[in-house]
């Protein structure tokens, strides 16, 4: 832009014209063609005709030609420099940090677990809402990733994903992942309130077996199930 102001102002002086002359001729202002000549103002097509005629030369030999190329290219560099400070560079750190510096408290990375509930398989993102996901404590809140089809009959198989919190007791009839005989298995339980609860599985056909409570340890109680289509 600053190439073609230079280049007005040179055609104006060699007409011997003041910029009030020039101003007067185009229909526009004296301080519209000073920042035109400073290479601040962008010149439209109509315009470049005008400048033409009043100094009579060709917008091709007066320079003119690249002005509205320069004021794209110009306007593009400030967009890609508005980008540059705008769009948000993910930095080289953990997932949940990575979550956690881009959207605050505002949305949460919960691990997905298999059965053993060591080691994360991956992690899905939360919305959190008040510090709670789906209305539970936000720290509380874990996905599974269904092992089996031992639960297929209740619209859980094999690689779904659930979502559990936290627990230690049973109220009625749950979906829980619980601890049996050293293993830990995704089954309906129901309590049956007389030191006794009763572990149901359905997959072609509904089982049940009756154990001692205390045999029993409750890992977490799932609320949602994500189905695999």
């Amino acid at each position: 832009m600053a190439r073609v102001g230079e280049e007005l102002k040179k055609s104006r002086l060699e007409a011997n014209m003041s910029m009030k002359q020039v101003a007067k001729k185009l229909g526009v202002s004296e301080s519209f063609v000073n920042e035109v000549e400073l290479g601040r103002r962008i010149v439209n097509e109509d315009l470049i005709k005008r400048f033409s005629k009043v100094f009579n030369k060709k917008v091709g030999t007066m320079g003119l030609g690249s002005l509205e190329e320069s004021a794209q290219s110009e306007s593009f560099e400030r967009t890609k420099e508005t980008i540059k400070k705008e769009v948000y560079v993910a930095p080289k750190t953990p997932v949940n940090e990575l979550w956690n510096q881009a959207f605050g408290e505002n949305i949460k990375n919960v691990p997905i677990f298999g059965y053993d509930m060591k080691n994360p398989l991956g992690h899905q993102s939360h919305v959190v809402e008040k510090k709670k996901i789906d209305g539970y404590p936000m720290d509380k809140v874990v996905m599974l990733k269904v092992e089996n089809d031992d639960l297929k009959g209740y619209r859980i198989q094999k690689g779904d994903l659930v979502s559990g919190v936290e627990a230690k007791e049973i109220q009625g009839t749950q979906m829980m992942l619980l601890s049996y005989k050293g293993k830990n298995l995704l089954r309906k339980i129901r309590n049956l309130n007389n030191g006794n609860v009763e572990l149901l599985t359905f997959n072609e056909t509904q089982r049940s077996e009756i154990v001692p409570l205390k045999e029993v340890t409750i890992l977490l109680k799932l609320y949602k199930v994500e189905i695999r289509l």
